[in-house]
């Protein structure tokens, strides 16, 4: 569709993820009786942490040292505590199926909040899917992330368009929230069925 843009986010829209298995894997791991509630309710104090790496401003390994030193993961290499915290994704085909039907006469993108242990195993694994995106927007290569404002102004100059003329679907509700008051035509995520119909509210004719 010539002059507009077609931006789709990761997380819960095209791969489904389980932090479960990341609770219990470093559960697990850790040389002090956590329990699996311990885990998780760490991970939801420590957002800012999350946050910081998500906005590349701390690096893999440091990051990695960051979760080892706090839950004492003493015996877990790098590469292993990268295979746990890789190791929660799961495709959502029918999104999927969609998205390389619509690289045939759509430009489209990525925008994710997200880190590079995660895309870079992401894009690894799915490096043929990835290869329908002409760009992808990337929280820690932007040093931004979203709800903030600053990074869809920046998908938007990197465009070159009208920010009207931009789709973008996301499962949180405050990020659609923000890229609308940036003026960018957003719609809530929930599944298959409803992305279909929103791209048709935008304009788009779905074979």
């Amino acid at each position: 569709m010539f002059g507009k843009v077609f931006v789709f986010d990761l997380g819960r829209v095209i791969f489904d993820y389980d932090l479960n298995k990341l609770y219990e894997a470093f559960s697990k791991y850790s040389v002090k009786p956590f329990l699996f509630k311990d885990v998780e309710s760490f991970i939801y104090a420590n957002k800012e942490l999350i946050f910081q790496y998500e906005k590349g401003q701390i690096s893999s390994i440091d990051f990695y040292k960051k979760i080892v030193n706090v839950l004492s993961l003493e015996n877990l290499s790098f590469e292993e505590f990268s295979a746990i915290w890789n190791d929660i994704f799961t495709p959502m085909q029918s999104t999927i199926d969609l998205i390389n039907s619509l690289s045939k006469k759509c430009e489209l993108a990525i925008l994710s909040n997200t880190n590079q242990l995660h895309f870079d195993y992401l894009y690894k694994k799915y490096s043929d899917f990835f290869s329908n995106f002409k760009k992808l927007h990337l929280s820690y290569l932007m040093n931004a992330r979203k709800p903030e404002k600053e990074i869809y102004e920046q998908v938007i100059k990197i465009h070159n368009i009208q920010p009207e003329n931009m789709f973008f679907t996301d499962d949180i509700y405050e990020n659609i929230c923000s890229a609308r008051l940036a003026g960018i035509k957003a719609f809530q995520f929930k599944n298959c069925s409803k992305l279909e119909q929103d791209l048709k509210t935008f304009g788009l004719e779905l074979e």
